[in-house]
């Protein structure tokens, strides 16, 4: 799936805010999801969440329903796995919803999910659709 400011109504909101940065592309909309698509090899480090964050504050700041996505051989990097498990790392998020598209980045999302528990509701999956599904529902409840 493209995100491509004429494919956004799957969002079902209006894109706000778009920027790259490090080549990785934050996107903001009308319903506080915030998606980040991570392009191939990219390793996600303080750097990124520093300017993940200014890009929030700088378009209002608060809490969102986040939706990572994760192209061919991304990754996190495993301080920034541990501090987004943790409840003063993650305070702009009402939601984590990470979409993966490979076994390794399975693995790895499994692991995240057992070994560092994040205390805000996270779950993986293999489709930007179903992500986007079940970010929708965690609105509403």
């Amino acid at each position: 799936m493209t995100t491509e400011k004429l494919n956004t109504n799957v969002f079902k909101a209006k894109l706000i805010a778009e920027k790259v940065e490090y080549g990785v592309t934050f996107h903001m909309y009308s319903n506080r999801i915030f998606h980040v698509n991570i392009p191939r090899f990219h390793k996600i480090g303080r750097n990124i969440i520093d300017a993940g964050y200014a890009f929030l504050d700088e378009n209002g700041g608060g809490e969102y329903y986040n939706i990572y996505q994760f192209n061919s051989f991304s990754d996190v990097e495993p301080e920034i796995r541990e501090w987004a498990a943790d409840s003063s790392g993650n305070s702009y998020t009402f939601t984590d919803a990470i979409v993966i598209g490979s076994l390794s980045q399975k693995i790895i999302s499994d692991f995240y999910l057992k070994f560092n528990k994040p205390i805000k509701p996270t779950k993986i999956f293999y489709s930007m659709e179903k992500a986007i599904e079940w970010t929708l529902i965690q609105m509403d409840d």
